[in-house]
């Protein structure tokens, strides 16, 4: 039965890539009578013709990825829309990301310009972010990611509030309800005028989750249901903006709180116990722009503060196994300076400063440590324009963090765009980036190791964009090779002292490389018909190059976790005020041991393949607009799982109606 799954599987798999290589190569069919006129809402794939952006690697995810998914998560959402792994330990459990084959604190994710990785474990859950509260969303691939801060090694996530300066009053109300015994509910409340808006936005996420799966992880295996892993999420997000000649003004506060039980594993036989999670967060943002002619200052400061309580017991004999509570806080300024003196040249500075403190302490094992950083950051870049066909840029920072400087951390960007009407292009990127350990890897007791160096590594870019229209219909596309060899790899693995607990290690060499495939079609008839088809695919063998043959068998394998293979197809069809929109996720291989073996005891994550569906009416009773969505998640009803012996749901169901006014 599995066997002709996965058969089934790959079958599905090649027809995706079939589906993606077709589309990349059918430019050809709509080179007559090109227009340049047409606006459409897409996602932009393709650099922008801006020169500060020479080079550079970047997905936009449009608006329309956006609204289908405006009641996930930042998990589904990149999951489904972008090449980016996210590794989640079950519906609304913690997830993590992996960009371009590196680990979850190799992706650093900005809001409004703060850095929100947590300073303790170098990454972050971004199942704690409401799609809701977000308005534009970037990925900077590779090498890219140097021009917002250092330490991406994999890349950067740019999640933006902005203001509507045309809005008088809006009041948008959103309800789902899911299966599992799910609901949830958003509100976003805005008003002013063309000097000042206010904006905001509240949400509350609560199920049971209970959802049946199949039992792998214990004999015999058996149908059941999930128990213990019912979560309540809930945030607020209040903005203000204002403006005043060539000055802005704006302030970001953000509110979140998390309560989630968290479920064992399939294979878990013990007696019941009692496992949770709670989170909080307060992070805001204030900043202040000026802009004239030829110069642009903005200065932001944030803070970021986040509180993590876990708790472990066995019901048992109500004896505590963990009990631990930590304490992020991060403060953040950063003054950034531009200067275009004319069209073909621009300067960039920026001096960022970053202090972060962590204070963590398990009351069961009487363990902890408070430690502290400050991270000082300068950037110079300097973008060219010598020939209208060709963009150049070079950028560099210099690092200090902990008494440690990092004097010379360059890229080197170059775009060329062929032939008059300049709709395809091709981009270079090369670059070096280092990542420092988190304030776990050094101090975490027991398990840390205080002498980690930074992770060290060069990186290296190749695409080819183009772009073709006609009156109706749009094509563009992408394909990026690129390379990274990073040194002082770290990586968390059983105590090489046959101690019960894991420690900080360090892989001497890593090399990613690969490819990275994006496409998008759209047409439009007569204003009454529209479709769209997007999709994009990855391919990421990421491997540890230095390990000893003869003691070592991961030497040349594939890092755990960290798929080869990942795709998204993305279909959008309108008419009139009806709309059916399918997405589809596939996600390859993963392997849980370094040695890449597969039996009965070491185990490995098979491919799957979801299709989601969403179906849905508009109606428009100006100045009311209501929008109701039949959504169907998991089609197939794949049996799956995204991390080992964590159970993820087959089939289910959702309807989500939103209501809006706005004057």
């Amino acid at each position: 039965m599995r066997s002709k799954q996965r058969n089934h599987i790959s079958f599905i798999y090649k027809a995706i890539l079939c589906g993606l290589i077709l589309l990349f190569f059918t430019d050809n069919l709509i080179a007559q009578q090109l227009n340049d006129t047409i606006r459409i809402h897409e996602v932009k794939i393709i650099g922008k013709r801006k020169l500060e952006e020479a080079g550079l690697t970047i997905t936009h995810i449009d608006t329309l990825a956006m609204q289908m998914m405006k009641t996930q998560n930042l998990t589904e959402l990149l999951s489904s829309y972008s090449p980016i792994f996210m590794k989640s330990y079950g519906r609304g459990s913690t997830a993590t990301a992996s960009f371009r084959g590196t680990a979850a604190s190799h992706t650093q994710l900005y809001w409004n310009g703060i850095k929100l990785n947590s300073p303790m474990r170098g990454d972050v859950d971004f199942s704690l972010f409401p799609v809701y509260f977000i308005d534009e969303i970037s990925l900077l691939h590779g090498g890219s990611s140097l021009q917002t801060g250092s330490g991406a090694l994999g890349g950067s996530i740019l999640i933006n509030n902005k203001p509507d300066w045309s809005d008088l009053l809006s009041i948008r109300y959103v309800q789902t309800v899911e299966s599992f015994a799910t609901s949830k509910e958003y509100l976003n409340v805005g008003f002013g005028n063309g000097r000042i808006q206010f904006k905001t936005r509240l949400f509350s996420d609560r199920s049971k989750n209970d959802f049946p799966y199949f039992n792998y992880g214990v004999l015999p295996m058996h149908e059941t249901v999930q128990k213990n892993a019912d979560y309540s999420k809930m945030g607020l997000l209040q903005e203000i903006y204002s403006r005043m000649g060539k000055q802005t003004l704006s302030a970001k506060i953000w509110i979140y709180r998390s309560n989630r039980d968290l479920p064992q594993l399939m294979s878990f036989e013990g007696d019941t116990r009692k496992e949770t999670q709670n989170d909080q967060n307060i992070r805001a943002v204030v900043s202040w722009k000026y802009i004239s002619e030829k110069n642009s200052i903005e200065w932001f400061g944030g803070i970021n503060q986040y509180e993590l309580n876990y708790f472990r017991s066995s019901t048992e004999a109500n004896f505590v196994n963990l009990d631990s509570k930590s304490k992020e806080h991060s403060f953040t300024s950063q003054l950034n300076y531009d200067w275009k003196p004319n069209a073909t040249i621009i300067y960039n500075g920026s001096f960022n400063s970053t202090y972060n403190s962590v204070s963590v302490f398990d009351w069961a094992k009487k363990l902890g440590y408070d430690k502290d950083r400050i991270e000082f950051s300068l950037l110079n870049a300097i973008h060219l324009k010598p020939l209208p066909e060709l963009l150049l840029s070079l950028l560099f920072r210099s690092d200090v963090y902990n008494n440690l400087i990092i004097g010379f951390i360059p890229s080197l960007g170059a775009e060329y765009f062929p032939g008059e009407k300049q709709l395809s292009s091709v981009k270079l990127s090369l670059s070096r980036n280092y990542h420092q350990p988190g304030l776990n890897d050094l101090y975490w007791l027991p398990g840390g190791n205080p002498t980690l160096k930074p992770e060290d590594g060069f990186f290296g870019d190749l695409s080819y964009a183009f772009s073709k229209k006609n009156e109706i219909t749009t094509i563009s596309g992408q394909i990026t090779g690129y390379l990274s060899l990073i040194n002082n790899w770290i990586q968390w693995q059983e105590s090489a002292n046959g101690a019960s607990y894991s420690e900080g290690i360090t892989l001497k060499k890593v090399f990613a490389r690969g490819a990275e495939i994006q496409t998008s079609f759209h047409s439009k008839i007569a204003n009454v018909v529209s479709f769209d088809l997007k999709g994009n695919y990855s391919y990421s063998p990421t491997s540890n190059v230095n390990a000893v043959p003869s003691i070592d068998e991961s030497r040349g394998k594939q890092l755990i976790y960290i798929p080869k293979h990942k795709a998204n197809l993305y279909a959008e069809f309108n008419f009139n005020e009806n709309y059916l929109k399918i997405n589809a996720p596939y996600t390859g291989k993963r392997y849980t041991n370094s040695n890449n073996v597969e039996s009965d005891y070491e185990k490995v994550l098979n491919p799957y393949w979801l299709i989601n569906i969403s179906a849905g009416k508009t109606f428009d009773l100006k100045p009311v607009h209501i929008d109701a969505a039949f959504n169907l998640e998991n089609l197939l009803n794949t049996d799956y799982m995204a991390i080992l012996y964590r159970p993820m749901p087959g089939r289910y169901y959702s309807l989500t109606v939103q209501i809006s006014y706005k004057k």
